[in-house]
Parts: structure tokens; C-alpha cells; sequence
């Protein structure tokens, strides 16, 4: 009479099937985790960038056109609000932002009213340096004067 089993030889190919299948499904659910990550961080970014934006936008030509702004701020990812007890594990990120204001690089008439004011943003993300732009212009008449 014959027992059913299985071999040694199918119990391995078994084990390693599964062990591949395994480290695929690991490998997928870590680039899944890891590109939220990355998305989140870069929408962050997006928001301090557009904050400053808006904040250096309210100020007048003269605190825009002289060294009132200052050219070098910090953010944290996670509000200082929270205690340290309650923020998210993995948090506290902070991004480091360059304020450059210059004359506009254009040729007009109205060239001397016109102030080109870049935001470079850097924060460290998986072992590496990121980086994000944001530029706009500041008129001193404000900018309806040129459009319309």
C-alpha cells in the first residue's frame, strides 16, 4: 500500500514559490508605502511654497524691494503644535526654503517696477536631497497696471 505524500524535492520548489511570491508582494507594498511617502512630502512642499508666495505677495514695494524678507526660513513637516507623544512616528521632516529677489529679467519700460522673487525649497527624503521651485513676480502698482 502507498502512503500520498509529499517529496522533498516538491516541498522545496514549494518553500521557494512561495518565498518568491512572498518577496514580490513585500517589494510592491513597500514602493506602494514608499511613493505615498514621497507624494505626501512633495504636496507639503507645494503648500509651504504657496504660503510664502502668498505671504511675500501682501507686502509692499518697499519691504519687497528691500532686505526686509528675509532669505532663508525653516518648516517643519509636523506642527510644533503637536506634543511628541502624539506626532506620527517617522515625522519631523523639516525643509529648508531660499528666498531670491531680483530684478525682473525682462527689457521692458517697467522694468525697474518688477521684482522676480524665486522660492527654492530642500527637505531630506530616503537618504537624498529634494528639491522644489516656485517664482513669481511683484509689481510695485500691483500687477492689473501691466495687464489690463
Amino acid at each position: 500500500m502507498r502512503v500520498g505524500g509529499f517529496s522533498l524535492m516538491e516541498t522545496l520548489i514549494g518553500t521557494g514559490l512561495f518565498g518568491v511570491v512572498f518577496m514580490a508582494l513585500f517589494s510592491g507594498l513597500n514602493s506602494g508605502v514608499s511613493t505615498v511617502r514621497s507624494t505626501r512630502e512633495t504636496l507639503r512642499a507645494t503648500q509651504i511654497l504657496e504660503e510664502k508666495l502668498d505671504t511675500i505677495r501682501l507686502y509692499s514695494w518697499d519691504q519687497v524691494a528691500t532686505s526686509y524678507i528675509t532669505n532663508k526660513f525653516y518648516v517643519s513637516s509636523c506642527p510644533a503644535t503637536l506634543p511628541m507623544a502624539v506626532r506620527p512616528p517617522g515625522t519631523g521632516c523639516v525643509y529648508t526654503g531660499v528666498v531670491s529677489i531680483v530684478q525682473a529679467p525682462i527689457t521692458e519700460s517697467y522694468r525697474t517696477n518688477l521684482k522676480q522673487v524665486t522660492i527654492d525649497l530642500y527637505w531630506p527624503s530616503g537618504g537624498r536631497t529634494r528639491h522644489a521651485q516656485m517664482n513669481t513676480f511683484v509689481a510695485r502698482y500691483g500687477l492689473q497696471t501691466y495687464i489690463y
